[in-house]
């Protein structure tokens, strides 16, 4: 798990899975690109731990670009946003990060939106297969799939501009 910069850095996060014998013999390949590795189990099982951190990093961006297109289309200064969330359970750098991107219309890619929309239709067809009802993930691969047009080769975060007035 990561993008550009924490790969080019070698902090990226490894899921790792397969069978338990091998761990050690990957354990160099694995320590050369990530800052840690996470053992999901079973072959299989780190694909599927991916899909996981995918839905909740699309529902953080989505959810960014709603919210801090709320504030603007109620007159309000975004940054307002971020200071009521400051220091608290709510507040990760992320939000930060990305929030940031969306305010100054900034999307210089670490992760383009064509990609997060393929990743969205990913978890879409990984919980459609295991008869699991996620409307609000399914949204969201609407919604990243409606700005692939005009911002695929933008930043994720560029999903801002499908929501903002």
């Amino acid at each position: 798990m990561g993008t550009k910069q924490p790969a080019e850095q070698g902090k990226l996060v490894v899921l790792g899975s397969g069978p338990a014998e091998a761990r050690q013999r990957l354990r160099p390949i694995f320590d050369a690109v990530g800052q840690r590795t996470v053992w999901a189990g079973e072959a299989g099982a780190g694909t599927r731990l991916k899909l996981v951190a995918n839905s909740w990093i699309l529902s953080v961006v989505e959810g960014t670009a709603e919210t801090l297109a709320l504030a603007e289309g109620l007159g309000l200064d975004p940054e307002l946003f971020f200071e009521a969330v400051d220091g608290g359970p709510l507040d990760l750098p992320y939000l930060r990060n990305k929030g940031k991107a969306m305010i100054e219309r900034s999307f210089e890619p670490s992760f383009r939106l064509a990609l997060g929309a393929k990743d969205a239709r990913l978890v879409e067809e990984a919980a459609e297969r295991h008869d699991l009802d996620l409307p609000m993930l399914a949204a969201i691969s609407r919604r990243l799939e409606d700005g692939v047009a005009e911002h695929g080769d933008d930043d994720l975060s560029a999903t801002f501009m499908t929501s903002a007035p």
